[in-house]
């Protein structure tokens, strides 16, 4: 169960900003079964609320609403809930990926040094999020995000390409 839940977590590091239905293909590495994976979806908001539907290889929707992570089969069977206030390090990493995709480089300041670039932005975790993620690097075109790139403390990496 637990692998599930951190493989959906890193699942929704699909992870982008304030895109309704933005299309992206996230190319995954996952360390603990030495195992390459490719992945197309979109992401939606709606207040707080992020919606990640994945399309290929097999169809997954995750919910994520600030206190659960939600995941439905394509039936629409829920297949996993997860309640986030008894997973604090799974809360910070989808308050995370939730504020990175949304642009919001502002509310990552409490738990990483930013450094802009020219090209983007690189996020450098501090206590306790070094326990989750070991950097993060986001390309940008102007205000626009293009790519994000991932590490995480566990092995895996996550390169999210996004559509344009």
């Amino acid at each position: 169960m637990f692998f599930i839940g951190k493989a959906v977590a890193l699942l929704v590091f699909v992870s982008t900003l304030l895109w309704s239905g933005q299309s992206f293909r996230e190319h995954r590495y996952i360390y603990s079964i030495d195992r390459h994976l490719e992945m197309n979806g979109t992401i939606s908001f709606e207040d707080e609320k992020m919606e990640i539907l994945y399309t290929e290889p097999q169809f997954r929707r995750i919910v994520y609403d600030g206190s659960s992570l939600d995941v439905y089969g394509q039936n629409g069977e829920l297949m996993q809930h997860t309640d986030l206030e008894s997973d604090p390090m799974m809360k910070l990493y989808m308050y995370f990926i939730s504020q990175l995709y949304r642009g919001n480089f502002k509310a990552l300041e409490g738990n990483f040094r930013l450094v802009y670039e020219d090209d983007g932005v690189r996020l450098i975790p501090i206590p306790p999020a070094d326990k989750v993620v070991l950097g993060v690097d986001v390309l940008q075109s102007g205000s626009t995000i293009s790519k994000i790139t991932t590490r995480m403390s566990n092995g895996d990496e996550i390169v999210l390409d996004i559509a344009q």
